[in-house]
């Protein structure tokens, strides 16, 4: 399980509306809500570049300047919230190298002695 599907579930979406979201297949949504959220799905594919697709033209049309505005500014802040807890939050993981001592005592320091 993901952080974000785990991050969801608290948030109270169930394994089926996961999937969905992961699939985005358009006969799982309203059509409007699934012209924003592919055009979310690609501006995040794309670190934030406007989308080129076929479908951003009927994206335009059936939102508003001001609705396109607020989509944007919530693609922007959830950017920002990922990069943020990728950046600060995240736990370090590394594979243990064999036979590297690293981080391994092998003697009690000098003043234990």
């Amino acid at each position: 399980m993901s952080i974000h599907s785990a991050a969801g579930r608290r948030l109270g979406l169930t394994d089926a509306q996961i999937e969905d979201l992961l699939t985005l297949e358009p006969r799982n949504f309203d059509y409007r809500e699934w012209l924003a959220l592919r055009y979310a799905q690609d501006r995040a594919f794309l670190d934030g570049a406007e989308p080129a697709g076929d479908y951003v033209p009927e994206y335009h049309r059936h939102y508003t300047a001001a609705e396109r505005a607020r989509i944007s500014k919530l693609i922007t802040a959830m950017q920002f919230a990922n990069y943020w807890n990728n950046t600060f939050r995240k736990r370090p993981w590394s594979e243990p190298l064999e036979g590297s001592a690293a981080c391994r005592r092998t003697e009690d320091p000098p003043a234990a002695r």
